[in-house]
Parts: structure tokens; sequence; C-alpha cells
């Protein structure tokens, strides 16, 4: 049976806290040792985290899509612990690693969150004040609310390693990759800890999690130097806007040059609250803003398009990560107001077959579950999403029989179909 609604638990089972002594430096102990999640919480984790580099992010949400479906054939939909079966073995040496990886990475995501953090940006993607004294770097840094200081995180997974030998590569983790980058500024945040975590999944009846962290000390020798977490938090949300919208959105966002204003959005109710919704892969809607048939794109019915993404974002939040687009000399102080979903919705989530993380990235279970869905516009002037009336038709017509989607007014020129709006089904 493959794994599609069970949820799992991990647990710490080594905690090794690691003395420093530079300025800067205020250690943090993991206060949660025991995780659960659904498939869906661990897919959503592996697809923000699955792109640990800034090139070629074009394949993200295709290599998750990849690992969601190869993973779900390799755990168990019955017992409580999370462990991957003996039936992996017979996947490549490279698949196998490849597919580990990436549950590594979901994993201590989701066990930073549980622990209090909420916004998490690419290593790669901030800029360090000073040079490390390595050239090896960590994965992610992590940051919460109530603390401007931030969190170094490194993802170490096995499926093969003893317990004592990947005891051993979590250790190297923390000392090569964490450490060097402690007490520094990263583009205006302090990192003043960190944590190796390594996944351990040699076991074929339950995986086990690893940590390495800064020690807490005994008293601060010094007064700690000014730290804005504001460049963790807009990186955290460029990845959303990536996974909903396509690479392409997020970079130009990046670089200030995407006008949110001219693009039609699709919102929704979910859980009672509403959402701003992400385009199907492979990203039709970008193809639509960025090519000859963008002004044909504002008549569109959207709410009569099936294929909406899996992901969606928190309306509220959506509105202040836009509003930080459009004024950044501001963007990090309109970012500090940005709110932490709560607990109460989180589970909502997972009871509904999907998934809230604290930032407000969801993950619709079902789309059956969607109510009210409208084409919404971006108002830079009023900071809102203003609600667009849809057509009284649907403007895409569906021949069944091929799975073909077409313009209504080509529907008679089949010989001359619009590539650009045309998803066929293989033959």
């Amino acid at each position: 049976m493959t794994w599609e609604s069970k949820d799992k638990a991990i647990g710490l089972t080594s905690v090794i806290p690691r003395a420093e002594t530079r300025s800067n430096v205020s250690g943090r102990a993991p206060e949660t040792a025991d995780i659960r999640f659904t498939p869906q919480e661990l897919y959503g984790a592996m697809a923000r985290c699955s792109n640990l580099h800034t090139i070629n992010p074009d394949a993200v949400t295709f290599e998750s899509e990849t690992c969601r479906h190869l993973i779900a054939q390799h755990v168990d939909d019955k017992t409580d612990n999370f462990f991957i079966l003996p039936t992996a073995d017979r996947l490549k040496d490279f698949s196998r690693s490849h597919m580990v990886g990436v549950i590594g990475a979901g994993v201590a995501y989701l066990q930073m969150i549980r622990d209090g953090y909420v916004w998490c940006d690419h290593f790669e993607n901030l800029a360090s004040a000073k040079p490390a004294s390595t050239r090896r770097s960590p994965d992610f840094v992590f940051s919460r609310p109530g603390d401007a200081r931030v969190a170094i995180t490194e993802c170490k997974a096995t499926r093969g390693s003893s317990r004592a030998q990947f005891k051993g590569t979590v250790k190297r983790g923390y000392i090569e990759q964490v450490s060097p980058y402690l007490g520094s500024e990263l583009s205006g945040a302090i990192a003043s800890h960190g944590f190796s975590i390594g996944a351990w999944m040699t076991s074929s009846t339950r995986a086990e999690l690893f940590v390495d962290h800064t020690a807490v000390p005994a008293k601060l020798s010094e007064p700690e130097a000014p730290s804005d977490p504001g460049s963790v938090k807009r990186g955290n949300y460029l990845t959303v806007l990536s996974l909903m919208f396509g690479p392409r959105v997020a970079r130009a966002a990046r670089t200030g040059t995407w006008i949110p204003s001219e693009t039609n959005f699709l919102t929704a109710q979910w859980l009672g609250r509403e959402w701003l919704l992400g385009f199907p892969p492979p990203y039709l809607g970008a193809r639509f803003w960025e090519s000859s048939n963008a002004s044909r794109s504002r008549d569109i019915n959207w709410t009569a398009w099936p294929l909406v993404n899996d992901f969606a974002l928190e309306l509220t939040v959506a509105r202040t990560f836009f509003r930080s687009l459009a004024a950044r000399e501001a963007a990090y102080d309109l970012l500090a107001d940005v709110p932490r979903m709560d607990d109460d919705l989180i589970s909502r989530a997972k009871d509904s077959g999907g998934a809230v993380y604290p930032d407000g990235l969801g993950v619709i279970g079902k789309l059956t579950s969607l109510e009210g869905t409208q084409i919404s516009l971006w108002d830079p002037n009023s900071g809102q999403f203003k609600k667009l009336e849809a057509r009284s038709e649907p403007l895409f017509l569906s021949d069944e029989s091929s799975v073909r989607w077409i313009l209504e007014e080509d529907a008679e020129k089949p010989e001359k179909p619009v590539a650009q709006l045309v998803s066929r089904a293989p033959d």
C-alpha cells in the first residue's frame, strides 16, 4: 500500500551541543524532541527545500513531484514510525541517494518549524559581510518570531551508514559548514546559532534524527550586534512565489522588474480564509504574461481553468508580501508585520488532507474543498487584491478524448492551435 494519508513520527535520538567562544553567538537547543507529519506536509517541505542552489531552478516542481510519487511507493501507510521500506534498495544508487537527500532536507525543515522557526531562505541567496574561512556552506537560514537573530542549518541524510558513522557526518556538517559562519552578518541578519540535522534512515523499522547544535552559553560576554532578519523573510516568500507562479516570476520579483498589477490572479476560500492560488505546472500563467497572448489573457475566465496547482498563499500574508515588493526601500519593515499562521489553521489543513505552514504557504489537499473562486487583480495604490467579474461562459473548452484545452475562439481552427495555450496529454 502506498503512503497516502497516515501521519508519521520521527524523533531526536542524538542531541549534541557544540561550544562556541566567538562574539555575537548565543546558542539554542532543540525544544521539540518528536515530530509528526503527513505525506502532504513532507511533500511541501521537499518542494521548497529541494532546490539547494540559485542556478537552474526551473526543475524544482517537477523534481519534487517525482520524489513525491517515488517516496509514496517506498513508505507504508500503516505504521506510526517513518522509515523507508526495503523496496527502495532496488532503486539505482543515484536514484536512491537523490530520494534520501530530498527527504532529509524536507524532514529537517519540518523539525525546524516544529521548533518555532517560521521563515527560511537558501543560504546562497544571502550575502556574508565578511569572507568565511571555508568554501563549504550550509543549506538554509531560518528566522523565528520575536528573535532578530537567525539560525544556520545544514541537512544530512543517509540510507546506508551505521549510527556511529552518521553521527560523525552530522558532527562534520556542524564543524565545517555551520560553525565558520556563526557570529557573521548575512544580508543584515546576525547568525547567532546553528544546527546540523541528520536524518538516519538506514533502519527498516524506524528513522531517527541526529542534531548537533550551538551550545547555550552560561552568559553573554558582550552586547549583541544589531540584526534584521527581513532578508530571510523576503527570500522565504520569493521561494513561495517560485512554487506558485514559476521561477521566472520569482527572479523578476527579486530584481524588481515584475509588475503584479498587470497580472490576473485566482483567489478562493479554503478553511474559512481567503487564499491566493498558484497556476498549474508548467506555469501556464507565465506563458500568458510573457508572450504575445498577454493582452488576451486579461479576458480569460481563470475560474474555469481546472488545473490549479497544489500551492496557495494565505491572502493576508500575500498582501503584506506584495506591498513589500512595491516598496523595496521599506520592504523589510513591512515584512516585520507578516503574521504567523495559528496552530488551529495548521491542524484543520492537516485534517482536510492538505497542509499549511507557519509562514502561510498552503498545499491544497482536495480542490473540491475550494469555495468562492474569484479572479483578482493587485491594486498597488490600495495595497489590496481587487475582485474582477468573471465571464459568464468558460473561455476554455475540453475535448475529453484527448484531454486537450483550447481557446473557445480557436475551437473551429484545429489546424492552427495557439501553442502557448495548449496542454495535451501524452498518447
